[in-house]
């Protein structure tokens, strides 16, 4: 219950700080949203547990409720509800939270990606993202079950949405600073079981803080970013025994001019999941140009993980990204790739690697 009060507390405080106020209009929620459907076509390598498909559809569609309204002390009161829109999806919304806004910054409160994830700069992607792609491979299936280390070939930790607190600066000189607090990292609301086990034990209280920039010298327009997460380890009731704190820290820089834009981003994780020497080290970079409605980007994907036990998994993918845009909030986006996965253990007995080329087309719809 106290964290809980934490949160409120929070958003009272900006609320009260130009007292007395009233709402000029109450909030009426808009409706939006986006439906994007993918069709892939993939030749990959069989393994002994793992026969894949040769093709597939990948879907993402949300419906967003948005709205706000200014007070007459000048703050703007506001709230975001995502709901997913697929009948397979486990969760009924992707993000719901309130916020508060004025010239001190804003804070909201609710399910949302942390700072981290907000800030992120990373490899120019037009039409279809690094994990778009990765979906018709799975990396993931390659390495066989069990591989906790593995977390993905995300360099932002975009997805979380778990219960959280954050605070935005206004931007200063092209500068802006942000900070998160999230009770409950391992998901999406506040979590009051402990762990009556180390394989059950997971984390807490996550903190995070970034910095980043935006700003053009010249004609060259600068994105850059940096940022770092810590969260404490459960501790196993009855025992002194507890999980390892986990951390993680990214940087990102892209460089834009006359169209063209370079870059990339790297994430580093330290004790995944809680145990010590579980890490994992991802990063792309890449090229991209846009003119008018058309957009092409080359990007080259690596994602290495490490276990306490010494074994070792490497997925890499480079990807050719189009992208045309048909109309207001339409946009046709297609990728050729190529993606190896392999995996080596320390007891000597490694399968061989597994590669796979293919192509994916998708229809993106925002409204």
């Amino acid at each position: 219950m106290k964290k809980i009060l934490l949160g409120s507390t929070a958003l009272l405080a900006a609320a009260t700080l130009s007292m007395p106020a009233s709402a000029a209009e109450k909030i009426k929620l808009g409706i939006g949203g986006k439906l994007e459907s993918y069709f892939g076509i993939v030749s990959q390598d069989d393994t002994a547990t793992y026969d894949p498909t040769m093709t597939g559809i990948n879907t993402d569609t949300e419906v967003y409720f948005t709205g706000a309204t200014t007070l007459d002390n000048g703050l703007t009161v506001g709230a975001v509800i995502q709901l997913e829109a697929e009948t397979d999806s486990a969760t009924n919304a992707d993000e719901q939270y309130a916020y508060i806004e004025g010239a001190f910054g804003r804070i909201s409160a609710g399910q949302k990606d942390g700072v981290l994830s907000q800030f992120a700069h990373e490899a120019p992607q037009y039409g279809l993202a690094d994990d778009d792609v990765a979906a018709f491979f799975v990396p993931a299936n390659q390495f066989g079950s069990g591989i906790a280390y593995f977390q993905g070939v995300d360099t932002t930790l975009a997805g979380q949405d778990n219960a959280s607190i954050t605070y935005v600066s206004p931007s200063l000189a092209g500068f802006t600073f942000g900070a998160t607090w999230m009770p409950n990292p391992q998901g999406g609301l506040q979590d009051n079981t402990v762990a009556s086990s180390l394989a059950t034990a997971g984390q807490h209280d996550q903190w995070e803080a970034a910095i980043a920039y935006n700003g053009e010298f010249a004609g060259f327009a600068v994105g850059a970013d940096a940022a770092y997460l810590q969260s404490s380890g459960d501790e196993v009731i009855g025992t002194t025994l507890e999980a390892e704190d986990a951390s993680a820290w990214r940087a990102g820089l892209i460089l834009g001019y006359a169209g063209f834009q370079v870059g990339g981003g790297y994430l580093k994780q330290d004790a995944v999941g809680g145990i010590e020497d579980n890490e994992q080290t991802t990063w792309n970079a890449g090229v991209g140009y846009k003119t008018g409605p058309y957009g092409v980007s080359l990007v080259y994907l690596n994602s290495n993980g490490e276990s306490a036990t010494d074994d070792e998994s490497d997925f890499q993918q480079v990807s050719l990204h189009g992208a045309y845009e048909m109309g207001p909030g339409i946009t046709l986006g297609a990728a050729l790739f190529w993606a190896e996965g392999e995996f080596s253990t320390a007891a000597g007995v490694d399968p061989e690697s597994v590669e796979g080329t293919g192509g994916v087309v998708g229809l993106q719809l925002a409204f």
